[in-house]
């Protein structure tokens, strides 16, 4: 079976200092056949606790050279996670088409112009409000950018809101929201935008991947093929993460394929279990 995780950090984000031979060293024990680098580059990020202005030149040449060297039969794919807000769509769709990249990830980390992590943002709406304004905040920045490979960790809204919100933050009523969340799953087919199935849910404790199987079951069912696994990993030892426990649930939810990606183009892979 293809063996892959899509959505790994290294030192070269503001948040991680993994290097990157451990991370080779680790997909190799994992023996993962390919591995995506999908460093955060969050322009205008509204926060001072962490820099993700990625140094794209360093970065670009780090990829080029770990692209190009063989590891064992593992292939290290050239990636970025991209953190959309509506006023940067201009400036990251010049990064996206002008970097010699396999693969873009495309998250919304801030709403409004505020960092979901900090809290605030909750502060002024009721827990459903806020999930709303986030997902509609999703809809409206995958309208502005092109060139989107998949969508990272969609609905990793409930991650945060505990301050506010309880324990309930981590529970999203997804009926509620199901006409907006289509909206996204069809706006996203129609562009040749997938989704990742991201394992850190289990991490942060959620119980389940991002996005919940209700929203992978309903992108299946609206034809949505295209799909990668990914960590979400900051240290090496969270490569490969809880990914049988993912692949069952792409199996249950109706998937028959995992794609990779090379030069921006996906490739589907048959699922086996």
């Amino acid at each position: 079976m293809f063996k892959a995780d899509y959505h790994i950090h290294s030192c070269f984000s503001g948040d991680s200092n993994e290097s990157t031979v451990n991370i080779i060293e680790k997909a190799i024990s994992l023996q993962l056949d390919e591995i995506a680098l999908t460093d955060h580059l969050d322009f205008d990020f509204p926060s001072e606790k962490v820099n993700f202005d990625l140094d794209l030149p360093a970065y670009r040449e780090a990829l080029s050279r770990l692209h190009n060297i063989s590891h064992k039969g593992l292939l290290v794919k050239r990636g970025i996670e991209v953190g959309m807000q509506p006023h940067l769509a201009e400036r990251l769709g010049h990064v996206i088409d002008e970097e010699k990249l396999d693969f873009i990830i495309g998250s919304i980390h801030c709403v409004n112009r505020t960092d979901l992590s900090e809290g605030s943002f909750f502060d002024r709406y009721s827990k459903d409000e806020a999930h709303r304004i986030y997902f509609e905040t999703v809809y409206h920045n995958l309208e502005l950018m092109n060139g989107i490979s998949v969508l990272g960790h969609l609905d990793f809204i409930k991650r945060y809101g505990k301050s506010q919100y309880g324990q309930a933050h981590t529970e999203i009523n997804y009926e509620l929201h199901m006409d907006i969340i289509e909206e996204i799953l069809r706006l996203a087919i129609d562009k040749g935008t997938g989704l990742e199935i991201n394992t850190s849910g289990f991490r942060y404790g959620l119980g389940h991947p991002h996005p919940h199987e209700i929203i992978l079951k309903r992108y299946r069912e609206l034809g949505g093929e295209i799909i990668t696994l990914g960590s979400d990993a900051h240290l090496s030892e969270q490569i490969g993460n809880d990914f049988a426990i993912a692949t069952e649930i792409l199996v249950k939810t109706g998937f028959r394929y995992i794609c990779s990606f090379s030069d921006k183009k996906p490739f589907f892979h048959t699922i086996r279990i």
